[in-house]
């Protein structure tokens, strides 16, 4: 990869590194390296209780979301720094130049995440033979 689109893709990796962690403030308290939700305090009243519950499930999700996000951007500049990035994790192919333009946190291949989240690929993985049949050859 070319030193100039690399360094274009960090600057873009640091920036949405800023703004989720903004984000993750506005809702969650930074404990260590992970994020808390914030519980919302309305009042007492039976429909504020209703109201704080609800914000506050909406606030998990979100932080949940967010630190997944999060997490991405970091190994992505730890692999930049690391001289690693643009490297499939799975078939260790390089990753296509127009695929982190768009998602520079990528850690896979287009093909290996297309395989990754197909619903039969993943009904299957899940599945382990039984030892007393035995697998046809290939």
């Amino acid at each position: 990869m070319e030193k100039e689109t690399l360094k274009k893709i960090k600057k873009k990796l640091e920036t949405e590194k800023k703004r989720l962690e903004e984000e993750l403030s506005k809702i969650a308290k930074k404990k260590g390296k992970k994020f808390t939700p914030v519980y919302p305090e309305y009042g007492n009243r039976d429909e504020e209780n209703a109201a704080e519950v609800e914000e506050y499930e909406i606030h998990l999700a979100l932080d949940k979301n967010l630190e997944k996000l999060l997490s991405e951007v970091v190994i992505a500049l730890v692999k930049i720094k690391n001289g690693t990035y643009g490297q499939c994790e799975n078939c260790h192919q390089e990753i296509s130049s127009e695929r982190l333009e768009a998602f520079p946190a990528a850690s896979l291949c287009i093909t290996c995440q297309a395989k990754k989240e197909n619903p039969i690929t993943k009904f299957f993985s899940r599945l382990k033979p039984h030892r007393s049949i035995k697998q046809p050859r290939k």
